[in-house]
């Protein structure tokens, strides 16, 4: 994600985004998504909103999920995005963000997991 969004870039993404996802082989593993939220500026509260939808759908709630930017207005918004999701995570650091998805610690949706800071 770069830049600023509207709802229509937004809706866009998550077209791209059900296609890419539909067409990665079937591993047998708990899917995991890496997002680079470095260049993003701080979105319009109707964008934050369908990302917090998105985050929250039946075909996302098991993905872990890692995102990563340095900018703390960001990843302030991020972390609003990731309210609730237990394996979605907001780092300062993509090797922070890695090491997340890396882990095998974390049970999936597990609402007594704690967030990072």
């Amino acid at each position: 994600m770069r830049g600023f969004w509207e709802e229509e870039h937004f809706d866009e993404f998550v077209r791209e985004l059900h296609l890419a996802i539909a067409s990665f082989p079937q591993s047998g593993k708990p899917p995991m998504t890496l997002y680079n939220y470095t260049h993003a500026w701080i979105q319009p509260q109707a964008v934050v909103t369908k990302m917090r939808a998105l985050a929250q759908h039946p075909a996302m709630i098991d993905r872990k999920v890692a995102m990563y930017t340095e900018g703390v207005l960001a990843r302030q918004q991020a972390k609003r995005v990731a309210e609730g999701r237990d394996n979605m995570r907001v780092f300062g650091c993509r090797a922070d963000a890695l090491a997340f998805l890396a882990a095998n610690d974390l049970p999936r949706n597990d609402p007594a997991a704690t967030p990072d800071a």
